[in-house]
């Protein structure tokens, strides 16, 4: 068997890097999830199949709404477009 000889370390090109992902299906780690943000309309509906998307994984979200107006809400509007169709859908009462 011929020998090597060693010239010294060789260059062994650019490093890739490497992610270590944790094995599919629930882990110990995380049985908890809570997530905050604040969005506007467009980002609302864009961030909605992501908490559909966790519902389907955890069965159910609670959902929590904080919204300011600094002209203030107009009654009727805020009952006819928000409170009666989430009454509705029984999402509150």
């Amino acid at each position: 068997m011929p020998e090597t000889e060693s010239l010294g370390p060789q260059p062994s090109g650019p490093e890739s890097p490497t992610t270590e992902l944790p094995p599919p299906g629930p882990t110990e780690e995380q049985k908890n999830v809570n997530i905050s943000f604040t969005a506007d309309r467009d980002q609302l509906f864009g961030a909605w199949q992501a908490v559909a998307n966790l519902a389907d994984m955890a069965g159910k979200v609670s959902v929590s709404i904080d919204a300011e107006s600094e002209e203030g809400f107009d009654k009727n509007k805020l009952r006819n477009a928000v409170i009666e169709p989430l009454q509705e859908a029984d999402l509150i009462e």
